[in-house]
């Protein structure tokens, strides 16, 4: 008696990543990035039946300033944001989602007192996430850290470009400040140094 292994039918994957404007990184990284927003696992295959994503760039640093006040100009709103950082002398690429934007971006705030003058201005978010990638291209040695402290996931002021967390990534003019021992998001980044930035992208993110 003969026996015939049949093959069962596979599962449609999208095999193309999601196309990405971007001089930092390849597009094949951002099927990671995705990943990430929906809570998955950074390798999770995607089929037919999980949200599509695109990409609007809406400031890069090359072309409209690395500072505070163009980062602000360009990305302030409650909208859904993806940051990517390349930093000097170095392959590394850093970056961060939030789920609710960067600066002026409503009431539904913590606020307390800083230096005796001034107040800082806490946004709760559930979402959001920073990471870091090894080169442009890499899809094994990836790190993300989720904000643990939902009250405390974004800092908005004047001083900054961005800041998670009151300081686990920051922008800070051309430079770019990391600090694991924040307590506000996960520690996997492992990291506590500052980088010149080399080139910094922020992309709206749309749900299709």
């Amino acid at each position: 008696m003969a026996y015939y292994l049949i093959e069962q039918p596979k599962s449609y994957i999208h095999t193309i990543a999601p196309q990405i404007e971007s001089n930092i990184i390849k597009s094949k990284l951002t099927n990671i990035i995705i990943n990430w927003i929906d809570k998955k696992h950074g390798n999770f295959i995607r089929t037919k039946e999980d949200i599509l994503y695109k990409f609007k760039l809406v400031y890069r640093g090359s072309r409209d300033g690395i500072n505070n006040e163009s980062f602000r100009n360009k990305c302030e709103g409650q909208v859904g944001s993806l940051i990517l950082i390349k930093v000097n002398q170095s392959n590394k690429i850093f970056g961060g989602y939030s789920s609710i934007g960067f600066n002026s971006i409503g009431n539904d705030l913590l606020q307390f007192d800083f230096n005796g003058y001034n107040s800082l201005s806490f946004y709760y978010s559930s979402d959001n996430f920073i990471f870091s990638f090894e080169n442009n291209e890499d899809i094994q040695n990836m790190k993300i850290s989720r904000v643990i402290d939902y009250s405390k996931a974004i800092l908005n002021h004047y001083t900054f470009g961005f800041n998670f967390g009151r300081g686990s990534l920051y922008m800070k003019n051309q430079y770019l400040f990391i600090n694991s021992e924040c307590g506000n998001y996960e520690k996997n980044l492992n990291i506590n140094d500052n980088f010149i930035i080399e080139e910094i992208e922020t992309y709206i993110v749309v749900k299709q």
